[in-house]
Formats: C-alpha cells, structure tokens, sequence
C-alpha cells in the first residue's frame, strides 16, 4: 500500500506528526519541528497557527507547546467508556488493597493504552508511561493479557502490524515464544511482566473479557525489589484475578 493510500489526507497527516513532536519535546520552535518531521518551516509554521487559532497549541516567547485543549478531549473520550466507569472503583480499591500502582489497559489499533491509574502517589507511577499512553502489547503484562484471549488471526495481525521490538533484554522478541506466552496465560488467567517493558519494573494482569472478547486488562505494577515471589504470584496474582472478574460480572449485568 503506498503512503498515498494510507494517508488520503496528508496535511492531517503532516499536522499529528507536529502535534506527536510537540508531545514529545514539551514545547519546540519552529525550526526544531521543522527538522525533526523533514518539512519546511513556511509549511510547519502554517500548521502550527491553524492549531494556535483553534486554540490546540499555545504560542509562548517563539516556542509552541499543546493546549489543555487535548486533555478536555481526551478526559470526555474516557468519560464515555463504560469500561472506564466501571472499572474505576474497583481500580481505585485494589490499589488501596495492594498498596501499588494499578493500572486499565484497552488495546486500540494493535497498541495497549493506559485508560485508567490508581496510585499515582506510589514511586513506580513515575517510570511508567502516561495514562493515554501507548506501549506495545507483546512487552506487558496487560498486554499479554489481552492478547491470550484474542483468536490466533488477530494475535498474527497484530504482530504483522507491529512487530516485536526489543526494549529491554527481557522482551520476549520471538514469535513462537510469545505464542507459548500466551498459551499460558490463557490457561491460568494471568499475565506476569518481570523487566520486559521496564528492566526496573514487574508486573501482573488480568483479562478482562465481555462476550467472549477481550475489552481490557488489569494490571499491578511495582518495582523488582517491591513485587517478586509470593507476594507477585500468588497474593497479587489473586487480587487481580479476583478485581477483573468483579468488573466482568458488573458489565455483564448493563
């Protein structure tokens, strides 16, 4: 498929890739963004204040930086999940119980996404990417968790679209590996993620399923010395698996 034919439109293309730089950076120049994305300056500077105009980006002393337009958005788009509405509560007490960050993961167009975080005050909160951030679904527990509960064609599509990059020396980066993975998760309805997203980082997770269909995932998360042996297998692991089915029993009731 050539560039033409995945992007019909590319000025929208040309105007998330600025706004993608912009999230990265923090804030940039025109010049920067210009060099970063391979396009002129007149086209990045024209970009940037229609975004300016329709109040999405925020001109301060000659440098651009995203409005709290963005966050209006995305707080609705999380607002309207019934996933989320559920979920939150039981999020929010397994935290408490566990004394950890907890995470919802959803997976959209072959990523997983932070939909939902409790325990923000906990140290560990910090290393992991943002709620709304993308990971791949192969290097973490919730990940993997959605992934065994997908038929073997969508598990292939997923992995033919994204592929299974390495980063870190734990990341399971083979194909029939990860299908042995998932194979196990499936069997015991937990996922464990032990420094393959994070060398500093382990994790586990559960499906969460609706109809026979993955719509997310529950997570724990903490650091190696915080969460390993019993407390990760067994007293976690059972927290989890005991949350995700409570948020199964409450969709299935709506």
């Amino acid at each position: 498929m050539s560039r033409d034919e995945r992007y019909p439109v590319g000025s929208v293309r040309t105007t998330f890739r600025i706004i993608e730089a912009l999230e990265q950076r923090g804030s940039a120049g025109v010049t920067e963004l210009a060099d970063e994305i391979a396009l002129s300056k007149s086209s990045v500077h024209k970009h940037l204040t229609t975004l300016e105009s329709l109040n999405y980006v925020v001109r301060d002393e000659g440098t651009y930086r995203l409005g709290f337009r963005f966050l209006g958005l995305g707080n609705r788009v999380r607002s309207r999940s019934e996933l989320v509405s559920i979920a939150k509560p039981a999020i929010e007490n397994l935290s408490r119980t566990a004394g950890s960050v907890t995470n919802l993961m959803v997976a959209e167009h072959g990523y997983g996404i932070y939909a939902y975080r409790a325990g923000e005050q906990f140290e560990t909160s910090s290393y992991l990417p943002p709620v709304g951030g993308r990971v791949y679904l192969h290097a973490t527990a919730g990940g993997k968790a959605i992934l065994s509960q997908l038929p073997d064609e969508e598990v292939q599509a997923v992995l033919d679209r994204r592929g299974l990059p390495s980063l870190t020396e734990k990341t399971i980066t083979d194909e029939q590996a990860l299908r042995r993975e998932l194979r196990s998760v499936r069997d015991r309805g937990l996922a464990f993620e032990r420094g393959e997203h994070l060398p500093s980082v382990q994790c586990v997770a559960a499906p969460v399923t609706a109809s026979g269909r993955p719509v997310g995932a529950i997570s724990v998360s903490g650091s190696i010395d915080q969460m390993s042996g019993k407390k990760l297998e067994e007293d976690l692991a059972g927290l989890v698996v005991s949350t995700g089915n409570a948020i199964e029993v409450t969709l299935l009731q709506q």
